[in-house]
C-alpha cells in the first residue's frame, strides 16, 4: 500500500507539506474545516471589488516560496506593488517615505492573493492527494488493535474520518493544542502529548478585525499603498489601499479601503455588531481623512480570531526527534518571523522533512 499522511489544514503550511511529501512518493490527504484552501491567505470579491481581507502581501525574499512564487508558478498574475508603504501618527500626521522599509520587494496577485494556495493546490498530483473539505477533526488516536502504527482521525461524534501513518496538524497553536489535549488518552505517549500541549499553550495568537469598505467615484489619489500606525496601540493598525495593488481590485475608479484593527481594539470590540465595529472605524478613520472616507457605498467585517503568533516556539520543542511521534505540528508559531505567510509555508516544508526522514 502507499504510504500516507493526513493533514490536517489547507493554509499555507498544509499545502507545502503537501508538496514536498507527493512529490516523494507519498499520498496525502488533506482535512480542512473551510470551503477553500489558504487559510488566513484569503480574498473576497465584493460589489464586482477583489479584496485581500486576511495577509495583506507577500515578502518572501530568499525563501522557498519566492523559488516557487518566481520560478516554478504562472508569475502572469504576479504583481510588484510599487506603491509605498508610509507611516502615520495618531495627530493624523502621515511621514514620508522611508527608503529602508522600501527596500523590500512585496508582490500580490492581480486577482487576490488567494491565487497563490489555489494554485499550490490545483498542481499537487491528484492520483496521491485528496482533500476532504469542511471537515473537523476533533480526535486523533493511534490504532492499538493490531502491529499496524495508524492514526485515525475521529469527528465531532467518535466517526472515523480517515487513517494514515502520520499526521500534520497546521492549525494555530492553540487549536493544535486542544486536539491534542483532546486525543492524549487515547495515544501511546500520553505523558509527551501533555507536554506539548503544554508548550503549544505558551503561544498567544492576537485577534483581528478586518473592516473592508467600498467607496463610488471620484475618490482623491491613495497617499500610499498602506499606512501603518507608528504608535502600535493605536486602534487603526492597518490601512491598506487595494486598487493601488493593481487596477483591477477596484475597477471604474472605485476604491477599496482595508482597515485591520489593532490587537487590543480588536479583542476589545471582537463580539460587537458589525454595524457598531464599521461605525466605530469610520470615527477613527477622521483625523486622517476627514470626511472623505466617512460614507462607503458598502462595509463588511471579518473577525480573525487566530490573526498572528505572539511568540513562538521552536520546532523541535514539540516535535523531539527521539520521541518519534506520528503527528508532526507545524505553522507560523513554530518559525522566528511569526505571522509571515513564507515561514507558515517553511514550517510546512520541516514536517515533510521530518517525517521522510522517519521513512
Amino acid at each position: 500500500m502507499m504510504r500516507s499522511v493526513a493533514i490536517i489544514g489547507a493554509g499555507m503550511a498544509g499545502l507545502a507539506a503537501a508538496r514536498s511529501l507527493t512529490a516523494a512518493g507519498i499520498a496525502v490527504t488533506i482535512y480542512e474545516k473551510s470551503r477553500g484552501v489558504g487559510g488566513r491567505v484569503a480574498t473576497r470579491r465584493i460589489e464586482g471589488c477583489v479584496v485581500d481581507h486576511g495577509a495583506q502581501n507577500l515578502k518572501p525574499t530568499g525563501s522557498a516560496l519566492a523559488d516557487v512564487m518566481l520560478n516554478e508558478l504562472p508569475t502572469d498574475d504576479l504583481v510588484a506593488i510599487t506603491a509605498p508603504t508610509r507611516l502615520y501618527t495618531n495627530d493624523g500626521t502621515i511621514w514620508p517615505v522611508d527608503p529602508e522599509r522600501e527596500s523590500e520587494p512585496k508582490y500580490t496577485y492581480r486577482n487576490g492573493l488567494t491565487m497563490l494556495p489555489k494554485m499550490l493546490a490545483e498542481r499537487l498530483p491528484a492520483e496521491q492527494t485528496t482533500f476532504r473539505y469542511q471537515t473537523r477533526i476533533h480526535r486523533l488516536e493511534e490504532q492499538t488493535e493490531t502491529q499496524e502504527k495508524q492514526i485515525i482521525l475521529r469527528g465531532a461524534e467518535g466517526e472515523e474520518l480517515g487513517r494514515a501513518d502520520f499526521v500534520v496538524l497546521t492549525a494555530p497553536a492553540p487549536q493544535a493544542a486542544d486536539l491534542l489535549a483532546e486525543s492524549a488518552l487515547q495515544l501511546r505517549d500520553t505523558q509527551q502529548t501533555l507536554e506539548r500541549v503544554r508548550a503549544l499553550r505558551m503561544v498567544e495568537y492576537t485577534h483581528c478585525l478586518s473592516v473592508l469598505l467600498g467607496y463610488a467615484p471620484p475618490v482623491p489619489p491613495a497617499p500610499a499603498y498602506a499606512l501603518l500606525a507608528e504608535d502600535r496601540g493605536t486602534p487603526l493598525l492597518w490601512l491598506a489601499f487595494e486598487q493601488t495593488k493593481a487596477p483591477e481590485r477596484a475597477p471604474n475608479g472605485e476604491a477599496v479601503l482595508i482597515a485591520q484593527l489593532g490587537p487590543l481594539f480588536s479583542s476589545l470590540c471582537y463580539g460587537e455588531l458589525d454595524e457598531i465595529i464599521i461605525g466605530r472605524t469610520l470615527n477613527e478613520l477622521r483625523p486622517l481623512f476627514g470626511k472623505v472616507y466617512e460614507e462607503p457605498v458598502w462595509a463588511q467585517v471579518k473577525r480573525w480570531k487566530y490573526s498572528q503568533p505572539r511568540g513562538t516556539i521552536r520546532f523541535e520543542e514539540v516535535n523531539a526527534a527521539e520521541h518519534e511521534s506520528p503527528i508532526i505540528v507545524c505553522g507560523d508559531a513554530l518559525r522566528p518571523e511569526n505571522g509571515r505567510i513564507h515561514q507558515a509555508y517553511a514550517s510546512g516544508l520541516e514536517a515533510a522533512e521530518a517525517i521522510k526522514a522517519r521513512w
